[in-house]
């Protein structure tokens, strides 16, 4: 029987950085998610990791919805 793969939770201060990816896609309209990415985060934003991987998803989702 094939098992369901369970997503990361988020920490918590990952879960205030998604408010700031909000606030960036008003603040910087001009830059990408990559380069809001790196102004927030600096140089290597997202670990090359499950967590990391799911950071970097939940945080473009929020991104890209405020940017519609």
């Amino acid at each position: 029987m094939k098992q369901k793969q369970e997503t990361p939770e988020l920490t918590l201060e990952e879960t205030c950085m998604l408010a700031n990816f909000s606030d960036a896609s008003f603040d910087y309209p001009a830059l990408s998610f990559e380069q809001v990415a790196r102004k927030l985060l600096g140089p290597e934003p997202f670990a090359p990791t499950a967590d990391g991987k799911q950071f970097e998803r939940e945080c473009r989702e929020v991104f890209d919805r405020e940017r519609e």
